[in-house]
């Protein structure tokens, strides 16, 4: 079976992107849409919004009216919500950095339930993305780091004690 190279349409142009610093979480509230301004957030030169190209990560809840004719409408009472988590095992499981538990709001309490995040192209979405997970990296690196400094310091309250 061979496998074919993607459509060369589906890509734009390689562009420098930079490292974006971005504020977590990037839409809250009313402010629903990210970014505010018709520029991509990541590599910061090419257009986004209507009429030009780009890529979106839609979230959204709908308050379902009527299932049968699956009707529905935004509400103000809904608030939406995107994290990413990381669940430590904890109780005798097994895996990675147990007992840590840690999250990242990318998109917090959007009035509605709903929001929109615009990307100028697949690969600043992808850097975005990668963003939202390095910033969960670096929060279970920062829980790791807490989690020996109290356990030294309890060690060292113990053999004070004992001592």
């Amino acid at each position: 079976m061979e496998i074919s190279a993607p459509a060369p349409y589906l890509y734009r142009a390689k562009r420098k992107i930079m490292k974006a610093k971005l504020k977590f979480p990037v839409a809250k509230g009313r402010n629903i849409f990210f970014p505010n301004k018709a520029l991509c957030p990541m590599c910061k030169t090419a257009k986004v919004l209507e009429p030009h190209s780009m890529a979106i990560v839609n979230l959204g809840a709908l308050l379902m009216t009527n299932r049968k004719t699956r009707s529905g409408s935004m509400s103000d009472d809904l608030d939406g919500f995107l994290r990413f988590s990381w669940h430590g095992a904890h109780n005798g499981g097994k895996g990675r950095d147990a007992g840590i538990q840690v999250s990242v709001d990318i998109v917090e309490d959007t009035r509605g339930g709903q929001a929109d995040l615009y990307f100028c192209s697949t690969e600043c979405l992808r850097q975005f993305l990668n963003e939202c997970v390095d910033e969960l990296e670096r929060r279970i690196e920062k829980a790791r780091t807490h989690r020996s400094s109290n356990k030294r310091l309890h060690r060292v309250a113990k053999n004070t004690k004992s001592g």
